[in-house]
């Protein structure tokens, strides 16, 4: 299943996974280019808004 990440930076950047449905909803610590650091990135629900 692919999914969504969406960085909690609020700068509209987002990465694609794939993972297994059976898994809860994945939150991880990524770069993102757009404000030049890490944050954290949740896992998007279908209607576009992080879990």
């Amino acid at each position: 299943m692919s999914v969504r990440l969406v960085s909690m930076a609020l700068t509209g950047y987002f990465r694609t996974m794939i993972r297994p449905r059976t898994h809860r909803p994945l939150s991880m610590l990524k770069y993102d280019p757009v404000v030049k650091k890490k944050v954290l990135f949740l896992e998007a629900t279908k209607g576009g808004r992080a879990k």
